[in-house]
């Protein structure tokens, strides 16, 4: 899913019910916004901290986590520079 996550309030829910829905040896892959202080609106997160999302993912039970900054642009992200990942997790 790609820049889906920072638009659901309860994110963990949603990373649940995805695991849920998987097969076993299924990938899951986000594609979303680092973590940006100077984002703030009340509809939408402001990005993720790697090491959060890799925490809640493996509550979850997903396995074999990877997270990596993929690229860095400006004006991309409520008219802030940003950066943006991609992760990709394994039930």
């Amino acid at each position: 899913m790609s820049l889906v996550l920072l638009h659901i309030p309860d994110t963990k829910r949603i990373l649940w019910e995805l695991f849920s829905i998987l097969n076993d040896g299924g990938k899951l892959i986000i594609v979303d916004f680092d973590k940006n202080d100077k984002v703030n609106h009340p509809m939408v997160h402001n990005g993720f901290l790697h090491d959060n999302l890799k925490r809640v993912l493996s509550e979850i039970g997903f396995k074999s986590i990877k997270i990596k900054t993929f690229y860095q642009g400006s004006h991309i992200f409520m008219k802030q520079d940003a950066s943006m990942f991609i992760a990709s997790s394994t039930k």
